[in-house]
């Protein structure tokens, strides 16, 4: 009996190990399969970062980048420049080419006619680089961004006084500079054009017989504009205003101003008409 129990229980031990056996190969597999899993998760991750640190290195480098843009900039391919000027000033800030960037974003902008916002970049190129050795041409073409919108005498003058105030700045802060007489024609030349303005409302006045409104917008010609080449003419038309009025004394003194000080002006005749008979 005892050697039926110890035969028994062999087999019951041969079968328990065999069991186990089976079980620790099938665990063995199961776990072989999920690393190889990871293994080839792994693999994955590591060849998608090495692709974008070569895309990044391929297409972010700052000197690519610039060369990329000037050469979009230079085929007039502006949409892609101006990306790829963007690209550099957001990825490289520090880079020295993110600094012409910011200049010729100003550029690109003006040659597509989007001059509200190369004005925009020329404006901070000016306030961030004052010293810069092209911070005068910024200034420069930030005036001839704001000129571009500049509209005739009936219309609004935001961008004519916008225009004159970039002239008026370049020829204060860089009197040297190679754009300094170009700017002082075209200040000459917007001043005319803000004077001429007031006299076309001044005349509006004029002509509907509100003196008083007439005399205001004339004055301001005298005050804001004296170099404008028009004083001649306002002055003669501050007398004929104050003479509708009664002021003679006030209209004399305007067609005296105006005989004294511009002899040659053809409106001397009638202010000295004016002045020789009664008012």
């Amino acid at each position: 009996m005892a050697g039926f129990f110890n035969r028994a229980f062999v087999r019951l031990d041969r079968k328990i190990m065999e069991e186990k056996l089976i079980k620790k190969s099938r665990d063995k597999k199961q776990g072989s399969g999920l690393s190889t899993l990871f293994l080839l998760l792994a693999a994955l991750v590591i060849l998608a970062g090495c692709a974008g640190v070569k895309e990044a290195q391929t297409t972010r480098d700052p000197k690519e980048l610039y060369d990329k843009a000037m050469t979009a900039y230079l085929a007039d391919k502006y949409d892609d420049a101006e990306k790829y000027f963007r690209a550099l000033m957001e990825d490289h800030p520090l880079s020295p080419y993110s600094l012409d960037a910011q200049l010729l974003l100003g550029d690109v902008c003006y040659a597509q006619e989007k001059y509200d916002d190369a004005g925009s970049y020329y404006t901070n190129f000016v306030a961030l680089h004052p010293s810069h050795p092209r911070a005068s041409y910024a200034l420069f073409q930030k005036g001839m961004s704001h000129f571009k919108d500049v509209l005739t005498i009936d219309r609004d003058q935001t961008s004519t006084k916008k225009a004159l105030f970039a002239f008026e700045d370049l020829v204060k802060a860089y009197p040297d500079s190679p754009y300094g007489d170009k700017a002082r024609e075209l200040v000459r030349f917007l001043k005319r054009r803000l004077a001429d303005r007031e006299f076309y409302i001044a005349s509006f006045y004029y002509k509907g017989k509100n003196y008083k409104g007439a005399l205001a917008r004339f004055r301001d010609i005298l005050k804001n504009y004296p170099d404008a080449g028009v004083t001649d003419e306002t002055l003669y038309y501050i007398g004929e205003s104050y003479a509708r009025l009664g002021e003679k004394k006030l209209a004399s003194d305007a067609y005296s101003t105006l005989i004294a000080n511009f002899p040659d002006s053809p409106f001397v005749n009638d202010a000295r008409d004016r002045l020789s008979r009664p008012l």
